[in-house]
């Protein structure tokens, strides 16, 4: 589907089920999806105002077109059922034609929302916030052997399928990403080698919904409340990469340094409040949480379409986490 038909009249009738006479185009904001903020005119003379999501190229990559599903699936059939704060979705489906989703769902701005950006500075309790958000998705499905037939297992993904070949991958990490870095941590094949001993570490512990991606880009923020945005990277996998990611991803590395221990702690006890059985104690959630943090770095070390200045510092974070945790020597590698 082309943008010029997502964003006619016509075909917005059909998706909203409300007659729409007129589209006017707020803003557009690019990355992997793009998002359209607009609003309708309706037969009634009234004005409703809307955010449209989805991969609107002629040949969308194959890999984009499944994170966008992914997401579209989400809204679908999960958003209304896992507890989380989400914008109201209005349309979510498919574009049989090219195979990648499509979104239309309220304009959170309109409503006095604001998106933080990556590297706006984030606090502590801002994150603890955010870790219960977290920690009530991850309840949602925590102790269920399976979850819906498209969620997959990203972790075991990436592990078995890299997103970059080794030698395109230590080209990234010998760009000014790794500048900051000790050499052992600008090596690609050893990055790699720390997410697959994840991947087999957390093969057989329990599984639950994790984000996937939650650093505080894709955080948004209302007059009462923290919420998470962009359910590209959903998936069933362990309750640590979410907590590990957010925490060494947010946070200055300062500021995780002193705060990570009592904030893991405040998602666990988050955890318990839910109901979730067989929460683990502090010492191995605290293992857990060290291990983990190489989910995030391998992320970032592999990442092209950002800002030099988003990777730079999120590499930075995330690596630095990796050292200071020792995950390295814990995953043996």
């Amino acid at each position: 589907m082309s943008l010029d038909v997502a964003l006619s009249p016509e075909w917005l009738t059909e998706a909203l089920n409300v007659p729409v006479h007129g589209v006017t185009i707020a803003d557009t904001i690019g990355g992997v999806a793009t998002k359209i903020r607009f609003t309708i005119d309706t037969e009634a003379g009234t004005h409703r105002h809307y955010c449209l999501k989805g991969l609107f190229t002629n040949e969308p990559a194959a890999a984009h077109a499944r994170i966008t599903r992914t997401e579209t699936s989400f809204y679908r059939d999960l958003a209304e059922k896992v507890g989380v704060a989400v914008p109201t979705c209005r349309y979510a489906a498919v574009d049989e034609e090219q195979g990648n989703g499509v979104i239309i769902m309220e304009d959170i701005v309109e409503k006095g929302g604001r998106f933080l950006t990556a590297l706006e500075p984030y606090t502590p309790e801002e994150a603890r916030s955010s870790l219960r958000e977290l920690a009530t998705l991850h309840a949602a499905n925590w102790g269920r052997p399976d979850g819906p037939s498209w969620l997959r297992n990203r972790l075991d993904d990436l592990a078995a399928a890299p997103l970059r070949t080794e030698a395109e991958h230590q080209d990234l990490m010998d760009d000014p990403r790794g500048d900051s870095l000790p050499g052992e941590l600008r090596d690609a094949k050893r990055i790699t080698a720390c997410l697959r001993a994840l991947a087999d570490r957390t093969a057989d512990q329990d599984a639950t919904l994790v984000h996937g991606d939650a650093h505080a880009g894709n955080i948004y923020l209302l007059a009462d409340s923290v919420a998470l945005i962009d359910w590209q990277m959903l998936q069933r996998s362990h309750w640590s990469i979410d907590v590990a990611y957010h925490v060494g991803a947010a946070l200055s590395v300062e500021q995780r340094r002193t705060t990570e221990r009592d904030l893991l702690d405040h998602y666990l006890d988050h955890l318990t409040e839910l109901g979730a059985a067989g929460v683990p104690d502090r010492e191995q959630a605290w293992t857990d949480y060290r291990a983990a943090v190489a989910y995030g770095f391998y992320l970032w070390s592999v990442t092209r379409q950002v800002a030099p200045a988003v990777t730079r510092e999120f590499c930075l974070r995330l690596g630095t986490a990796v050292d200071d945790l020792e995950s390295y020597a814990l995953l043996d590698v």
